[in-house]
């Protein structure tokens, strides 16, 4: 791992993630972007440095304050940080979701941690949060953290597994994290009244996967529950589990308005560290 993007909005949970990232950066040795977006009515996003062009005089001092304070919260943000690892801030101007995504390609980013406060009702069901469209998205792993946590903490895990072994790739790319934190994988399968199968069985299935893809220091379970979200949710409570991790199948358009996703259902509701990554 060489480098991780933290989107920052100076709020509690952007806080949160950052001071998670810098732990992650330490023992990795990677360096942080820091990545903050002026927002902006603008069609398009782009980098500024302290200057930009503006025929409106009145536009342009208020343009300069927003870079300013800007640059100012990203002083602050990396302060307490300085002498732990290496922090590159970036200031864009624009829309936050173009901004962020662009940023993360440019630069190549092995791991995105970002901040949320999840979305609930109407909002969830329309707009969503700008993490949950990342977590769509995103062409690398995302950690979504709603608040402050240790990384020395991070003991028990749960990877939300299917039985056909499609996250295949991704369960790989999670064991990399694992040895990370050094924590225990509990590979959990939810059945649900339209997805039944007999518990002995999944937990064959279970085992399998987990020989097949090398495992170690694991637990296999089933779980029963009305929608795999929930399954998901409430085991975590039941164990006391530290993070959830889970692949996504990265679903657009229709496809995503009327299956959803339960990556995305998940990260909206936990209060734990969500990872995720796109089996895409």
């Amino acid at each position: 791992m060489q480098t991780i993007a933290v989107p920052y909005d100076k709020s509690d949970f952007a806080k949160a993630a950052l001071d998670f990232a810098v732990q992650i950066a330490e023992t990795q040795k990677a360096k942080i972007k820091l990545i903050h977006v002026i927002e902006y009515p603008l069609a398009t996003t782009f980098n500024v440095s302290g200057e930009i062009e503006s025929y409106d005089p009145m536009d342009k001092i208020f343009t300069l304050e927003l870079i300013n304070k800007a640059k100012e919260t990203l002083n602050l943000a990396i302060e307490p940080y300085t002498n732990r690892v290496e922090i590159d801030p970036v200031m864009l101007m624009g829309n936050p979701y173009d901004g962020i995504t662009s940023e993360i390609e440019n630069v190549q980013a092995d791991l995105i941690v970002m901040g949320t406060k999840g979305a609930t009702g109407l909002k969830e069901l329309l707009v969503g949060s700008n993490t949950e469209k990342i977590v769509r998205n995103a062409h690398c792993p995302v950690l979504a953290i709603h608040s402050k946590c240790d990384f020395k903490e991070i003991k028990n895990i749960i990877f939300a597994s299917d039985l056909d072994g499609s996250h295949g790739d991704v369960l790989d790319t999670f064991v990399e994290y694992q040895e990370m934190f050094g924590a225990k994988i509990h590979l959990v399968w939810v059945e649900t009244p339209y997805n039944s199968i007999n518990e002995d069985l999944g937990k064959e299935r279970l085992e399998t996967i987990a020989k097949d893809h090398a495992l170690s220091n694991y637990e296999v379970h089933v779980v029963k529950a009305f929608k795999p979200e929930d399954g998901i949710l409430s085991y975590g409570w039941q164990i006391n589990a530290d993070m959830i991790a889970m692949s996504t199948h990265s679903h657009k358009g229709l496809l995503h308005l009327f299956a959803g996703s339960v990556a995305e259902d998940v990260v909206n509701h936990s209060n734990l560290p969500v990872w995720t990554c796109s089996i895409k």
